[in-house]
């Protein structure tokens, strides 16, 4: 079995991307390898983020900047679960731009990624065939080995809720 030596995983506060990262946390720590974990804003999908009566509206400097916040304290404290599982060397980054191309081609590329790990979609089936998922567009575009994780750490299925959103 190839041994990785450099993983990324994408998170969010979604509970598809915890699994994610707790997998990809089980294999760096099995390969010794080095962990990237990676939170992107989105920044094409902000017109989505308000509370307005249909969902649309301008993002407000504030709005991101509480998104910006708490995306943040999520990265930290990932960080601090990876530590603590026996990852030695575990980086965490905040970038913004497509969740998609970051995430498959431009960051694998920048970090020497050799494996990256990714929750199974939490889009209801509507949002996905409208805008699709990070999954699905990693796996077709990765030039290295992609996982995406659909199970616990025991390998057992969780049904998780499909969401048109991600908490934030």
């Amino acid at each position: 079995m190839t041994k990785y030596q450099r993983i990324l995983v994408g998170v969010d506060t979604s509970p598809q991307s915890q699994l994610a990262l707790e997998k990809a946390i089980a294999i760096a720590v099995e390969c010794d390898a080095q962990l990237d974990i990676v939170t992107i804003i989105n920044t094409e999908k902000f017109i989505g983020i308000t509370q307005g009566p249909m969902g649309f509206g301008a993002a407000t400097p504030q709005m991101l900047d509480e998104m910006t916040k708490q995306l943040k304290a999520n990265l930290v404290k990932s960080r601090q679960v990876a530590t603590q599982a026996g990852v030695r060397d575990v980086f965490v980054h905040l970038h913004s731009g497509n969740s998609k191309t970051l995430l498959a081609t431009a960051l694998p590329a920048e970090y020497g990624t050799d494996l990256i790990v990714v929750g199974a979609t939490g889009l209801n089936n509507v949002t996905r065939i409208l805008i699709g998922s990070n999954a699905s567009y990693v796996i077709r575009n990765a030039t290295c080995d992609t996982l995406v994780v659909r199970t616990d750490l025991q390998q057992k299925s969780i049904d998780l809720p499909k969401r048109s959103t991600r908490n934030v």
